[in-house]
This record gives structure tokens, C-alpha cells and sequence, in this order.
């Protein structure tokens, strides 16, 4: 997957997600409107079957592109935890 930023500013960060499904941005955009900060986040997809997604987020005050790393590093705990239960098992 590619990342290409479209807009990098304090409060708003756009970016498009080259080579994937829904799905990552998808629980990136859940993650982030649970923040109280986040004043807006959401992706969208131009269709269904061609073109990648593009995630938008505001916030109020906090850095944009540092609340999305946050919500990436939560995510990527998230998953390493559930593979060492799901290896338990």
C-alpha cells in the first residue's frame, strides 16, 4: 500500500490510501470519531470498483497527521494482541 498526501495541514489531513480495500480506512475513520478532538473524519471512494480510498480528518485543535499515527499505532497493538490470543488458542 502507498500513501500519497493531499493536504497536510495543522488541523486537516487528506490523503489516499493506494492499493486498499475499505477496510483499513474504515476502522482508521471509526478510531478517530471517537476522539473528542476530531472534529470531522470520514473516507470516501470514488466507485467500487476502481480508484483507492481518500481519508479526510479535522480536528479542532490537536495536529491532524499526529492523531491519525496515533490511531495507526493504537490499531497495530490492537492486532498484535489478537494474534497472540488468537496463537493461544
Amino acid at each position: 500500500m502507498e500513501i500519497k498526501m493531499l493536504k497536510n495541514e495543522k488541523n486537516v489531513v487528506e490523503f489516499e490510501m493506494v492499493g486498499a480495500d475499505i477496510a483499513l480506512p474504515q476502522l482508521l475513520v471509526a478510531k478517530l470519531n471517537g476522539e473528542k478532538d476530531v472534529e470531522f473524519a470520514a473516507f470516501k471512494k470514488e466507485h467500487p470498483l476502481v480508484g483507492h480510498p481518500i481519508v479526510i480528518v479535522k480536528t479542532k485543535k490537536k495536529d491532524a497527521l499526529g492523531l491519525v499515527m496515533d490511531k495507526v499505532e493504537e490499531i497495530k497493538e490492537e492486532v498484535e494482541e489478537f494474534k497472540k490470543q488468537f496463537k493461544e488458542k
